[in-house]
């Protein structure tokens, strides 16, 4: 066998290797995602980039809040479960666990409204997942009386 040939069958070998180290990280982190409940965590999808399907929006009016979720995709029609607890003051008012929302649209989003009290501090926890439970969308919203400032996270 000659040099040239040596060479080129190390780097295939290697190559090879690479794909199935790869491959066995992936199958890791996969199988760390399913058996230990990492349902918090953000599920990412080509590198960085977060699986967010929706796009939210809020709106404060003097006696209520609205908030939508609205697919980031315009011609998406979207069957997922809602799960999020409405908090004034430190005390549940309402939530939800996996409520079922079907074909989901631009046109016709998912829209929670909630009593507003001057003076009360709210908080929402909302999480959208698919039938497979996937993380679709996560977010998480605190209102202040004027006061103190607000605040949102993803």
């Amino acid at each position: 066998m000659d040099n040239l040939t040596k060479v080129l069958i190390s780097l295939f070998l290697i190559i090879i290797a690479a794909g199935i180290i790869l491959a066995g990280i992936n199958f890791i982190a996969v199988d760390e995602f399913l058996d230990d409940g990492y349902a918090e965590q953000e599920v990412t999808v080509w590198g960085n980039e977060t699986l967010d399907a929706f796009v939210s929006e809020s709106e404060s009016h003097e006696d209520h809040f609205v908030f939508s979720y609205i697919p980031r995709d315009p011609n998406a029609s979207i069957d997922c479960y809602l799960t999020y607890e409405f908090k004034q003051d430190g005390n549940t008012l309402e939530s939800a666990d996996k409520k079922l929302y079907e074909r989901v649209m631009a046109s016709d989003p998912i829209v929670l409204e909630f009593p507003r009290v001057e003076g009360s501090e709210y908080e929402l926890d909302v999480r959208i997942e698919d039938a497979n439970g996937f993380i679709l969308h996560k977010s998480g919203m605190k209102v202040y009386p004027q006061t103190h400032g607000n605040e949102s996270e993803m």
